[in-house]
């Protein structure tokens, strides 16, 4: 099939994520054309007053050099990267699946006879102690994040997360707010905290109905479902709160559904743009700077951002943040992503003309 790249109407638009019209939006103010894939809708194109054309992959912008893109995207080795300049990060153990080590060993068996297999997992666990997180090395909107609170969740959770993913992370869950600080050219454009999926009980309705409602508004809003009713996740947060599909919550009371506070599976954000300490920008800006990154979505567990970093730890980095779900949460985050999208324009073709990467901090 032939690569179709066309302006795009409103139809394209409509199927394609909130982040192609930002793109739309802010591209031609600065003299540039924007085109997209005309089946898809997940590759761009934008063009220069001069005809030079630079691709757009998904939520890229290609702004970041590609040895910073891809260490962020292994969680291992960006917690032990910042670990090792001084950042605090959450400890962890890799566990190799299987079949990836299989592979390996066709290709280094010194290599492979060295990789942490699933035996690793209940030893970690217990080292970390209970309860603990157990998510993929890779891999971004909270997919695969599974909580595990006891040996025996252990044991049947490891086959099915590594049947997913070949590589997985296991983490003690540490405690705090999830604070997502957005860091683009050396200094922090928007910052807000994360708060999981939740119902709010009338005292009359059973938890499933509620549990379907939210699951439906999030289906509608964002283009399909992210979570699935009988997600064994749903049912495994409300079993630690003692409740079932079938319990009835007081009225007024709220309920979380999930253990992660991703947007992308339903979570909320309160937003604290210019409310964030000194030093909690400094911290964010500093860890971007670390791993060379000129954009990047900082993920930081802490008491609150707002007063200070004590206790805080730095979660994980995301090199090609999104900001579809900040843009559509509340009137008046539209524009404000337009304005985030159109600075990376900016940087993006001073970083083509100048031929050199704006380093950041």
């Amino acid at each position: 099939m032939t690569l179709r790249l066309v302006p795009p109407d409103e139809a394209l638009l409509g199927r394609s994520a909130p982040f192609s019209r930002l793109l739309a939006e802010a591209a031609p103010p600065l003299g540039l054309r924007f085109e997209m894939d005309g089946d898809y809708g997940f590759i761009a194109r934008l063009t220069g007053a001069d005809g030079e054309s630079t691709p757009v992959f998904g939520k890229s912008l290609g702004l970041n050099p590609d040895a910073a893109a891809h260490l962020a995207a292994d969680k291992d080795y960006t917690a032990r990267w910042l670990a090792a300049a001084g950042f605090p990060t959450p400890p962890g153990q890799l566990i190799f699946g299987p079949a990836y080590r299989d592979a390996m060993a066709l290709k280094n068996a010194g290599v492979a006879s060295r990789l942490p297999g699933p035996e690793a997992a209940a030893p970690a666990a217990a080292r970390f102690g209970y309860p603990v997180i157990l998510k993929p090395n890779s891999g971004s909107e909270g997919r695969g994040i599974r909580l595990v609170s006891n040996p025996a969740q252990l044991a049947q959770d490891l086959p099915a997360a590594l049947a997913d993913d070949d590589i997985l992370r296991l983490e003690p869950q540490l405690a705090g707010r999830d604070h997502r600080v957005l860091v683009l050219g050396g200094r922090v454009v928007l910052a807000y905290e994360r708060r999981p999926l939740s119902v709010r009980g009338d005292g009359e309705t059973p938890l499933r109905l509620l549990i379907d409602r939210a699951l439906s508004r999030l289906a509608a809003e964002h283009r399909g479902a992210k979570i699935l009713p009988d997600d064994p996740r749903l049912i495994r947060c409300l079993d630690a709160s003692g409740l079932t599909p079938d319990s009835i919550l007081p009225a007024g009371r709220s309920q979380p559904l999930l253990d992660n506070a991703n947007l992308s599976t339903g979570g909320v954000l309160r937003d604290l743009t210019g409310r964030l300490s000194a030093p909690a920008e400094a911290l964010a800006i500093r860890v971007a700077a670390s791993l060379g990154l000129a954009v990047a979505g900082i993920d930081i567990l802490a008491p609150d951002l707002r007063r200070g970093i004590v206790g805080a730890t730095v979660l994980e980095v995301n090199s090609s943040p999104g900001l579809d779900y900040f843009a559509t949460a509340a009137p008046g985050n539209w524009s404000r992503a337009r304005a985030i999208v159109t600075d990376m324009l900016r940087l993006r073709f001073r970083q083509r003309e100048s031929g050199a990467w704006s380093r950041p901090g």
